[in-house]
């Protein structure tokens, strides 16, 4: 079940819950991490393994909803920003579009390639990169999306000028983010209602088009996800 932010009534309110390539970040309110160090060090050792396996298993219909909401078919060119095990990159390529990870962390890098099956080996890469540095040639994506990997973004404005830039005329751009309580513990790594909505301000101010920000329930967990278009191209 999904509420827009624009049919929403009470838009606006918080709510009281919640490289080696293969084939052919947290922000409520502020302007991200700051200096705390590169995205993905955090990743690295056991404790990364670990975590890595976790965000493997389980999770089908919210890998099934991102993978809906930016309408992913064959074809597409899908950049996974974030792409942590790489389970969102194996259901782009289940559909038939080809998908590239840029994760930080060699720790998930490994776990991902690790986990691509033969079948899908020729449709996925899995290389090295940053939000505000994606090693991505202009216009070369249908879709960006990253999906709990926002809050681990140092710079959302410089992030998000990045996926415009390697985002075709038209190209889909998706956020998702499990939505925080306004004062939980969990806001950290999640993104509150009103942080949302500011996510989807600057987007707009990105110069992305038809931006808006929605509110998804998945059992007990609720997710938010911020979507838009890069603009085309004057005719």
């Amino acid at each position: 079940m999904a509420e827009r932010e624009a049919d929403r009534p009470g838009a606006g309110r918080e709510p009281d819950g919640p490289g080696v390539g293969q084939g052919s970040g947290h922000w409520h309110g502020n302007l991200g991490r700051g200096n705390r160090g590169r995205p993905g060090d955090e990743f690295e050792g056991v404790l990364g393994l670990v975590a890595g396996w976790t965000m493997g298993l389980g999770r089908g219909r919210s890998t099934r909803l991102i993978v809906e909401l930016a309408g992913v078919g064959p074809g597409d060119r899908v950049v996974d920003v974030g792409s942590g095990p790489g389970r969102f990159l194996r259901e782009a390529a289940e559909r038939g579009a080809t998908a590239v990870g840029v994760e930080p962390s060699g720790q998930m890098r490994r776990l991902a390639l690790r986990r691509i099956p033969d079948r899908l080996r020729a449709a996925i890469t899995v290389t090295d990169g940053t939000a505000e540095e994606l090693p991505l040639e202009d216009g070369s994506a249908t879709v960006v999306w990253a999906v709990a990997s926002f809050h681990h973004w140092n710079d959302p404005d410089a992030g998000l000028a990045e996926v415009r830039r390697v985002l075709e005329p038209a190209g889909r751009v998706l956020i998702a983010e499990r939505l925080a309580r306004p004062r939980g513990w969990f806001q950290h790594h999640a993104l509150t209602w009103a942080a949302a909505e500011g996510l989807a301000a600057r987007a707009r101010e990105a110069g992305f088009a038809e931006v808006a920000a929605t509110r998804h329930t998945l059992g007990r967990r609720q997710l938010v996800v911020v979507t838009g278009r890069r603009p085309p191209d004057p005719s």
